[in-house]
């Protein structure tokens, strides 16, 4: 076989493209692969920042400082010993606030005034519009003075206060107008009603909110209430009814019973209460009158604005307890300590 220099040449050349070729093939395979692992490294870095966002620590909210349990957080608050006769705890006593259903204390005392507790009346055909708390009294029902004033005392029934204002003599008008005057008898000047009831009146284009201040609320003072309060609870009738834990009103209509329970959850504890009323308005708050009767000694205790009206009186309570056995042990201390006999010769 002849050597052709030329023709092994060309063979050469020919082997060259090919060679070139597989490695640009391979140069590409490699550098797209090594693209594709910086990709996923990089989502995966992405992922584990997010983990780590996921993970990181929540920092608590700010938490409201909260008052104490034993803190009396009532608006206004009045406690009087009548039996020293001198006030134990007195906070915004003279402030002028809502009194939401301590109301009804004077349409009791307004209601034995005039009305017999034996005279029957008739429930007007507005009733079923007398919103909040209710007995349930119905158009035409015909109820005695005194199974009303049960239903106004014991479950706060505001259709049974104004039940008892239409039936009065001269009418609601004339009713309202005795309760203020009730209150300018018994000393208390900043007091001023403008329902039987105790529920606040929207005035017309106020608009729908109950917190408006075109809204017209009975009020009265933690101090004057007090006096009201000590005037209610002495009437024999009055301080009888807000010691019933229930009762069965009768109505004429049908032979229909209404069944009635006490608002006031102090007749639970074992406390000595004799008198308790109370009272609540979205204005108002939680508003509570009472009565103790510790030892032989008289605890007149009103709490106005509170958020738990019953804690708060506990708290007074219990307070009014300390103070007295604190002042009766310096009484009987002083009461034992040795008088030093005068000798005038020495």
């Amino acid at each position: 076989m002849k050597y052709h220099p030329g023709r092994l040449c060309v063979k050469g050349l020919c082997g060259i493209p090919v060679i070139l070729f597989f490695s640009l093939t391979c140069l590409a395979l490699l550098s797209w692969s090594g693209a594709e692992t910086f990709a996923a490294g990089g989502g995966t870095a992405k992922k584990q920042k997010t983990a780590e966002k996921k993970k990181a620590p929540v920092k608590p909210r700010a938490v409201k400082a909260q008052k104490p349990a034993n803190t009396v957080q009532a608006k206004a608050a009045y406690c009087v010993d009548l039996h020293e006769k001198k006030p134990i705890v007195s906070r915004n006593a003279d402030k002028r606030l809502p009194v939401a259903s301590l109301t009804k204390l004077v349409t009791a005392l307004v209601v034995l005034d005039r009305m017999p507790a034996q005279r029957i009346v008739t429930v007007p055909e507005h009733i079923k519009k007398i919103p909040k708390s209710v007995v349930g009294l119905k158009p035409g029902d015909r109820v005695a003075v005194r199974d009303l004033l049960h239903g106004l005392l014991i479950s706060s029934g505001n259709d049974c206060a104004e039940t008892l204002a239409y039936a009065y003599p001269g009418g609601r008008k004339a009713f309202i107008s005795a309760m203020n005057r009730k209150a300018r008898s018994l000393g208390a000047k900043h007091t001023v009603f403008y329902n039987p009831s105790g529920l606040d009146i929207r005035v017309p284009g106020s608009g729908k909110d109950e917190k408006s201040e075109l809204v017209r609320s009975n009020v009265s003072t933690a101090r004057e209430m007090a006096v009201i309060a000590r005037t209610a609870f002495s009437n024999p009738t009055i301080k009888r009814i807000c010691a019933k834990k229930s009762y069965v009103m009768h109505s004429s209509l049908n032979g229909r019973g209404y069944r009635i329970r006490t608002t006031n959850r102090l007749l639970k504890d074992n406390l000595p209460v004799v008198g308790g009323k109370t009272g609540y308005t979205a204005r108002a708050g939680h508003c509570l009158a009472s009565a103790f009767t510790p030892g032989g000694r008289v605890f007149l205790i009103v709490v106005l604005g509170s958020p738990d009206h019953f804690h708060d009186t506990r708290l007074i309570y219990r307070k009014a307890l300390r103070d007295t056995e604190k002042s009766r042990a310096a009484a009987r201390q002083r009461t034992k300590q040795p008088r030093v006999a005068l000798n005038p010769g020495h």
